[in-house]
């Protein structure tokens, strides 16, 4: 009987413990651990052609053999910081042909310059281009983008056809 009283209660103890966790120390690690993961968002983009230095949104997206093919994204966040208070980011571009093939890949496209104090953890206008030329096929082509962020470990990308005439 002393040995049942005794495990009775060890059970009780048990499960008064286990049941006084309240709803604000739940939200509050609940909390925590949504402030740890991030989503890096690319908000829109533009097909785009470069006039004086300008991008100018180019949104026909139809090109010819020799033009330069551009894709400026639009405020791309928010990235995470390391420990020396830098974001670092890194940005691959995919050219793909009508049928699917992959005909284009540059990546690393950042380089040292995505190692940064990005303004309020945003890149605002990355882009990547694509020069066409005469061994290019007329038709439908596709402009794939992926941003990396190297210190969260998210990435987002894009993809959009475009059209050589």
């Amino acid at each position: 009987m002393g040995k049942l009283f005794i495990f009775s209660g060890i059970i009780l103890t048990l499960l008064s413990t286990a049941c006084n966790t309240s709803p604000k120390d739940e939200s509050k690690s609940s909390k925590n651990s949504k402030e740890l993961v991030r989503k890096l968002i690319i908000e829109d983009y533009d097909f785009a052609v470069l006039e004086n230095k300008r991008f100018i949104p180019y949104n026909k997206a139809i090109y010819h053999r020799g033009d330069e093919v551009y894709m400026v994204l639009k405020n791309v966040g928010e990235f995470a910081r390391d420990k020396d208070s830098l974001n670092h980011a890194e940005m691959k571009m995919e050219i793909y042909d009508a049928i699917g093939q992959l005909i284009t890949l540059r990546d690393n496209l950042f380089g040292t310059s995505g190692h940064a104090n990005f303004k309020n953890n945003m890149l605002r206008a990355p882009y990547a281009s694509y020069d066409t030329d005469n061994k290019d096929k007329i038709g439908k082509h596709t402009f794939k983008i992926t941003i990396y962020d190297l210190i969260s470990g998210d990435s987002t990308m894009v993809s959009d056809d475009f059209y050589i005439e």
